[in-house]
């Protein structure tokens, strides 16, 4: 009777230690589920310069990341060339194949597409915080007067990539509008009067809370 006693004892022990860990791990299970960490975000400004327009104009970048610190950059003629982004790259394929068509060009002319100068600045912006940037054309004092009778030049452009870097609340991807336009022929004698049209043109911008 006593041997059975302590059985009954050392099982009643067992069961309440089960239900004691069982209801530890609910608990933290719920812990988890419900703990939230903000998100903090990488901006990719990513500004190119067609080598067909790189004799003519410089970019001008701007930006203010989501502390507040505004910097500075320019793209010009010479520049090494970053990598295009992956998202920006597959966008771009795409909008390149389209535009040649619209713009009618040949095959020859249409590999100016693919001669670029991309530059990519890249910043943080944690939750709640708000950035903004700029990319202006500038036209170049010092442009050489191309040897043809007119010329061809693809328009300077710029995209925006934006990912979450850490954090884990809901979040879907923000990217920037990509335009691409190719422009000519263009009267090379008249090429003084012809830069004035671009010079200054902002050809992205935006500013977002996040």
């Amino acid at each position: 009777m006593k041997k059975f006693m302590n059985w009954m004892l050392a099982a009643i022990l067992i069961c309440g230690t089960s239900v004691v860990l069982i209801s530890c791990s609910k608990s933290d299970d719920n812990d988890d589920k419900g703990s939230t960490t903000p998100n903090t975000y990488e901006v990719t400004l990513t500004a190119v310069l067609p080598e067909s327009a790189a004799g003519l104009y410089t970019l001008n970048v701007e930006y203010t990341d989501g502390n507040g610190k505004a910097s500075t950059g320019t793209v010009k003629a010479g520049d090494t060339s970053d990598v295009m982004p992956a998202n920006m790259k597959t966008l771009y394929d795409s909008e390149k194949a389209f535009t040649i068509g619209l713009v009618g060009w040949d095959a020859e002319k249409a590999k100016m597409f693919d001669q670029l100068i991309v530059k990519n600045f890249k910043f943080t912006v944690p939750a709640g915080k708000s950035y903004r940037y700029k990319v202006t054309m500038k036209a170049r004092t010092d442009y050489v007067k191309p040897s043809a009778d007119a010329f061809y030049f693809v328009v300077p452009f710029a995209y925006a990539d934006v990912v979450r870097v850490s954090g884990n609340q809901p979040y879907s991807g923000l990217q920037g509008e990509l335009k691409l336009n190719g422009f000519g022929p263009v009267d090379a004698a008249e090429i003084s009067e012809f830069i004035k049209l671009y010079d200054g043109k902002v050809i992205a911008e935006a500013s977002r809370t996040m």
